[in-house]
């Protein structure tokens, strides 16, 4: 790992986030030996797009020698208490005004008991001699730690002045792992939102930043152009929503296998279904490939091949549809829920119809 991250130019940086670390009492240097204790292996990873850390250490918890566990395998989960994505984004529609932000370092600041640390273990990237260090905060990669950061939310909001439970109830259906997402009716219900939740969260040393909204205030940090919102796009000028189409590293060839078509599908994060009657037909193939029982290389028949070739080649245009944000509901909307079952497929649709005055 350290050979490649040099050739990559990466170790000073990797290096310097665990000095970082080090100097926050995030990690810590151990020189004793422990016959009861794990390491973790780990490795740089690089977002060029990130707008705040630009290379992380990714832990990997579910390393395992072959026949044995791994630290994954042995630890308890803990119940899901995440809010679903949907879910989330059908109540950030329902407001006028759009709110996202999220929490620095929201793992790092749950501390571990000192007698678990030793199971967190890892080497420090050096060459030249064995350094160790452990982990004295949940690590991002552990398969507790998303309930660990869920509990210690909800314990937080649930233990809130009187004053600031309306607030306090409003985020605990607005966070998802550390993004908060969620909306107001005015720009003086948009700062009370903004700075009662600062205000909420900073008693649990949790530090809730990188304000974006399509409507501009003092308290937010960006207001204008396209931001990430769970997986999707959000352009706060329009103020649209847009699915990501992450097409353009995935490299076509001559020989279309049902990996391939997989990969090819996964690429399209579409939480809300926008574009579910576009992303349909390449997974209609997919399930003929297994109806044939053909193995994940096999090379694919005419057939199915052609219509894929079809449909990658205007998938790139599924990145151009957008939809609005803000979806008005009053007491005059009401839903109409219709379900289609062809021969091949499914569907549920919901249109919702405002109700309005006849013209004079």
């Amino acid at each position: 790992m350290c050979e490649r991250a040099q050739r990559n130019g990466l170790l000073g940086d990797y290096k310097a986030v665990f000095k970082e670390w080090e100097e926050l009492k995030i990690i810590e240097k151990i020189d004793c030996e422990n016959e009861t204790s794990h390491f973790l292996p780990h490795r740089p990873v690089v977002k060029t797009d990130s707008i705040t850390t630009k290379i992380r250490p990714v832990f990997d918890a579910s390393a395992r020698e072959t026949g044995k566990n791994s630290l994954n395998d042995l630890l308890y989960k803990g119940p899901n208490l995440i809010e679903q994505i949907p879910d989330i984004i059908d109540r950030f529609r329902s407001y006028p005004i759009g709110i996202s932000a999220d929490i620095e370092k929201a793992f790092l600041q749950l501390g571990i008991a000192p007698e678990h640390r030793d199971f967190l273990r890892f080497f420090y990237p050096t060459e030249n001699e064995e350094i160790i260090y452990r982990h004295s905060r949940v690590v991002f990669g552990v398969s507790s730690s998303p309930f660990l950061l869920a509990a210690a939310l909800s314990h937080l909001l649930e233990h809130v002045p009187a004053e600031d439970s309306e607030i306090a109830d409003k985020l605990k259906l607005s966070f998802y792992v550390d993004n908060c997402v969620s909306g107001v009716s005015n720009a003086t219900q948009q700062e009370k939102f903004i700075l009662k939740a600062r205000e909420i969260l900073s008693h649990g040393c949790f530090n809730l930043r990188n304000w974006e909204s399509n409507v501009e205030c003092k308290y937010i940090s960006k207001s204008t152009g396209t931001t990430k919102l769970l997986g999707i796009l959000w352009d706060l000028d329009k103020d649209v929503l847009k699915c990501r189409v992450c097409v353009e590293d995935l490299k076509i060839d001559s020989n279309i296998t049902k990996r391939f078509i997989l990969a090819a599908v996964q690429r399209i994060f579409d939480p809300l279904g926008i574009l579910c009657s576009a992303t349909l037909p390449p997974k209609i193939l997919l399930q003929n490939t297994w109806k044939l029982k053909l193995s994940w290389d096999s090379t694919l028949p005419d057939d199915i091949v052609k219509p894929f070739l079809k449909w990658w080649g205007e998938v790139v245009k599924l990145s151009d549809i957008e939809i609005p944000r803000h979806l008005e509901i009053n007491d005059t909307t009401r839903k109409c829920t219709f379900l289609l079952m062809p021969a091949k497929r499914h569907m549920q649709l919901a249109y919702f119809l405002e109700q309005t005055l006849p013209k004079v």
